[in-house]
């Protein structure tokens, strides 16, 4: 069951790597700053000072960026607290982000995987299998009908790296081949270089995720839970994984 779970959040997470990619590839320098520094509030788990920016930021965001933020900000309190009154919280939210693309006459695509993303989470969460699997297929739906011409060049390369790495997280989950894994895990290696914050912190939490959880290796992520927690000193879930890491290694 954890190797099973690990693996669908895997498939979820996949997606904030995409969402992230886009919202700074979409962003104006307007927004650029406000966003970055409610990513850094959220990662820091400071959630109220990050509520708070968000909100006055709103107006200056574009709306999907502003969901995005929104949802994630509202995850991480939920991981963090992991109270009942904190996810209800999160499933509220999520809620009103699907009840609002429902009543939109311009809602896109875009937005659609923010929302199946946080719903395929919370459909893990409680273990229910055939909204995760329902899911997974909107998704890929999503993915396989997407059109990309509308999208810049920078854009569509992310899209591209997204659904190689949905196609390896997918094979994983319902077993129908062994993908390409180290293909996957280069392209997140190769976003450890990039100037860009976001992308190294998504990307480093899951090549950290990949070798805690699926290939249970905590020497390699080891490497990816330290650079984290120097990214984000105050994230307490970062500081547990990496003493996870370390206690497996002594055990190993």
């Amino acid at each position: 069951m954890i190797r099973y779970k690990a693996i669908v959040i895997f498939l979820a997470g996949l997606i904030t790597l995409l969402m992230f990619h886009g919202a700074e590839a979409q962003s104006q320098s307007s927004e650029e700053k406000p966003f970055n520094k409610i990513f850094d509030l959220i990662y820091n788990q400071k959630f109220c000072e990050a509520e708070t920016e968000l909100k006055a930021s709103e107006a200056v965001m574009e709306k999907w960026g502003y969901h995005l933020l929104l949802l994630d900000l509202y995850w991480w309190k939920a991981i963090s607290g992991n109270s009942e009154e904190d996810f209800r919280n999160l499933e509220l939210v999520l809620n009103e982000y699907s009840a609002l693309l429902d009543d939109s006459s311009d809602a896109d695509d875009l937005e659609e995987l923010i929302c199946l993303s946080y719903s395929l989470r919370m459909a893990l969460i409680k273990n229910r299998i055939f909204p995760i699997l329902a899911n997974i297929y909107r998704i890929n739906r999503i993915i396989g009908g997407y059109d990309t011409e509308r999208l810049t060049s920078e854009q569509q390369d992310v899209f591209k790296i997204y659904a190689a790495l949905f196609n390896i997280g997918k094979s994983r989950f319902l077993f129908t081949g062994p993908g390409k894994k180290a293909e996957g895990i280069k392209i997140l290696e190769d976003n450890l270089t990039s100037p860009n914050k976001q992308y190294q912190t998504i990307s480093c939490y899951f090549l950290s995720k990949i070798y805690l959880d699926l290939d249970k290796l905590p020497s390699k992520a080891t490497i990816y839970c330290e650079k984290l927690c120097r990214l984000y000193p105050e994230n307490k879930i970062f500081a547990y994984n990496l003493e996870l890491c370390r206690r497996n290694v002594k055990e190993d």
